[in-house]
């Protein structure tokens, strides 16, 4: 209780200051423009000048560097793997380092292997050589835009074998300029059908507009339909887990059936998009641009970076220009401050929760539980280990929304409690 209370008091204080430090609402909006379309974004009124002719179709980005120098010279920085203290790019095998994962995942292709991201430019390498079976071609719709652009003609390609899919089209172009851009540099034109889909079912959305579309094609929560294999986002009820796992169970969606203790588990992806919304910095008018795409020099140009990284490798650029009373030393160490708790009680629960399925798991084997208690337990189970997953597989480690992530494990530490009160009464 006193733990709580301490995340509750440096929650409170770090609001205060961040929204005191952004400054007013009308200079936030100056620095990140809002288009009046919700599927379209330029960048801060400025228009983007191609130095050549470049591709108006999916191509590779190197085949922009001609028409946009600096931005390509941006943009290749992202093959670079750069650690931070909670996170970072440099991969990491988390069934190694988080062993407990493995008993979580117990029936699941990430048992096989799960590894920390390495970044845009490895998406499709990575998708492609990873050891996880795959459910379908629709395991590309985050990676490659010619998926996307060949399934709203064609869904069916959802179910299509993966390795086929991949082996019909030859040299498939990995993620480039087209993914955010389309066909007109400086302008957000979405092809992402499952992120179309959500915005034409909800024509005027106060927080998925402009260039923070771009981010949401991917940056999402999703899951798999059964038997289509086609992306959806469980967004009718609003963006978190609350809503997501209230989505599920109104579906009577489940990933798999884990194989120890029966229980119908839901596997959650990388929702930096829904942890995001009602943070600080969201509130303050901000977005995904305003600190990862910071205006910085690239060669004597003063550009949009393109390297998407964490901000904690470019204070200056992405913090210090709204907290003005900070250093950069001071901004990373305060970030680290808000991650270091979530962080550290992911940890401890995920040790808890592994104790509880394994408990579970024991019960099961030895029989004799009744159906009632029995279906209370797996539940408990369900809700709370996507509760922390949630929390664990986004990628802000807690800075995004410190207190959405310490709202959701606190649910996720009740349910452990609950679960093992059962278990001991019977």
């Amino acid at each position: 209780m006193k733990l709580k209370k301490k995340f509750s008091l440096l929650i409170l204080l770090l609001t205060i200051f961040a929204l005191t430090a952004c400054g007013s609402k009308d200079q936030a909006e100056k620095e990140n423009p809002v288009s009046e379309n919700p599927t379209e974004a330029t960048s801060d009124g400025d228009k983007v000048v191609a130095t050549k002719d470049f591709p108006k179709d999916i191509a590779p980005v190197e085949d922009y560097k001609e028409a946009f120098p600096a931005v390509v010279a941006s943009f290749e920085k992202n093959s670079q793997m750069e650690a931070t203290t909670y996170g970072g790019s440099v991969q990491v095998d988390y069934l190694a380092e988080y062993p407990y994962l493995k008993t979580f995942y117990k029936g699941y292709v990430f048992e096989h292997q799960y590894d920390r991201a390495r970044g845009h430019v490895y998406a499709l390498e990575d998708v492609m050589n990873t050891k996880r079976p795959k459910a379908g071609a629709s395991c590309l719709a985050c990676k490659v835009s010619i998926y996307n652009e060949e399934f709203v003609k064609d869904p069916s390609l959802a179910a299509m074998d993966f390795d086929q899919y991949i082996e019909a089209h030859g040299d498939i172009v990995g993620f480039t300029c087209y993914d955010c851009h389309g066909d007109t540099p400086g302008k957000v034109q979405i092809n992402r059908k499952h992120l179309q889909d959500h915005l034409d079912a909800n024509p005027d959305p106060d927080y998925l507009r402009g260039s923070m579309l771009s981010c949401a094609q991917c940056h999402v929560e999703y899951y798999m339909t059964a038997d289509e294999k086609i992306v959806k986002l469980p967004w009718t009820q609003g963006l978190g887990a609350d809503e997501a796992y209230k989505y599920y169970q109104d579906l009577g969606f489940y990933d798999w059936v884990h194989e120890l203790t029966g229980a119908k588990v839901l596997k959650a992806q990388h929702p930096e998009t829904e942890t995001f919304n009602g943070s600080v910095h969201q509130m303050a008018k901000l977005d995904c641009l305003a600190c990862h795409m910071p205006r910085m020099d690239q060669d004597g140009e003063t550009i949009y970076s393109h390297h998407w990284t964490s901000p904690l490798k470019t204070p200056e650029a992405s913090c210090l220009k709204c907290h003005s009373d900070q250093t950069a030393e001071s901004i990373v160490k305060m970030a680290e401050s808000i991650q270091k708790p979530v962080v550290e009680r992911t940890d401890a629960l995920g040790k808890d929760l592994e104790a509880y399925i394994l408990n579970l798991a024991d019960l099961v084997a030895m029989g004799g539980l009744d159906e009632t208690n029995l279906e209370k337990l797996q539940d408990i189970q369900r809700e709370a280990q996507f509760y922390w997953d949630y929390v664990f597989v986004e990628n802000s480690e807690g800075f995004h929304n410190q207190g959405k992530a310490l709202q959701y494990l606190d649910h996720c530490e009740q349910l452990i409690k609950e679960g093992n009160d059962l278990i001991e009464s019977l």
